[in-house]
């Protein structure tokens, strides 16, 4: 009876503890996320309002000193009140998000991550300079979980890659869109994958998901007209079930969905249709939902939709017509 009192104590005791930061609070002084953040610590959530953030800090990684909006803690929550009006604008920095050495009980939820350098503005350093500017970098040691966020128009969605310590974040109800780079990479990560699911990657310029020599789990996921390939695998063995890719790398006849690998069409509930999105072209906005009627609304692990989004519409009018690449991008860039 002592230990389970004591347990409850504890329990009770770490809950109490737990303090909420709110973005902006004018009585602390704070008005960005980065702010909030130095006063957070395990336990802690960083709740944030409606508003555009972006001040940008140098933080130090075990990558050289790289510039974000905000640098995530080990075990704090980052949550946004809204996800479509809660906006971290990524301007200059090399990251919206920064997360190093945080593990699973670190959470990014409900916000959106705008804009950024181009792949043409990256270090030069480490190699392939371009592979290190991302909406969210899961630099080094970093799992942390990241749900329900929106990247757009800027370089690549999401980099996982490890330095001295093994990278391995569940991704899960994200939309990466409109990106000038891939929708994720992964590189040399571990052996613990990287989950993605129910992720929606859409009209990025390159790859949408690209894995060279790293550990990616990807479901229910709905990876469609990107630039290149769907799917590349390089020194890698990704597994795949219960996706959708479709139309991407237009330019090769077929498309190119899988490199790298076999093409996993029809396999482990694998398929290639047409998706049905209700705003592909951004004449409203913008919307990654899918038509009620698209085999995608039950198509997922379980019968879950596939992807980020369900059916939001009633419209099932193909969103592109078959036309060279250059002038899909002529659509939303």
């Amino acid at each position: 009876m002592r230990v389970l009192l004591m347990a409850l104590f504890l329990c009770l005791a770490a809950t109490a503890w737990a303090t909420t930061f709110n973005v902006p609070d004018i009585d602390l002084n704070i008005r960005e996320i980065n702010q909030a953040m130095d006063h957070a610590s395990a336990g802690d959530t960083v709740l944030v309002s409606a508003g555009v953030y972006d001040s940008v800090r140098l933080y130090v990684t075990p990558l050289g000193n790289r510039t974000a909006v905000v640098s995530v803690k080990n075990g704090v929550t980052l949550l946004g009140r809204d996800r479509k009006d809660v906006k971290i604008d990524q301007g200059d920095a090399e990251y919206g998000i920064l997360c190093v050495n945080v593990g699973a009980e670190t959470v990014i939820s409900k916000l959106t991550i705008r804009g950024g350098l181009s792949r043409g503005g990256a270090p030069l350093e480490d190699g392939d300079g371009r592979n290190l500017i991302a909406g969210i970098g899961c630099v080094d040691g970093a799992s942390p979980i990241i749900d329900q966020v929106t990247i757009s128009n800027g370089s690549t969605g999401i980099v996982v890659r490890s330095d001295s310590s093994p990278s391995a974040p569940t991704v899960r109800n994200v939309v990466i869109a409109r990106g000038d780079h891939h929708g994720i990479y992964v590189y040399g990560n571990g052996e613990t994958p990287a989950v993605i699911d129910h992720t929606t990657i859409v009209s990025n310029f390159d790859n949408g998901v690209y894995v060279f020599d790293g550990a990616v789990e990807v479901t229910s996921s709905n990876i469609t007209h990107n630039g290149k390939n769907g799917i590349k695998s390089y020194l890698s063995s990704p597994l795949i079930s219960y996706c959708n890719l479709y139309w991407n790398d237009a330019e090769s006849d077929p498309p190119e969905n899988y490199s790298g690998m076999s093409d996993m069409t029809g396999v482990d509930g694998n398929v290639s249709v047409e998706p049905y999105y209700c705003d592909f072209t951004g004449q409203a906005g913008y919307d990654y939902h899918v038509c009620y009627a698209s085999d995608l609304v039950t198509l997922g692990e379980g019968g879950t939709p596939i992807g980020a989004y369900g059916g939001g519409c009633t419209s099932c009018v193909a969103p592109v017509q078959q036309a060279s690449w250059g002038t899909i991008k002529a659509l939303f860039r």
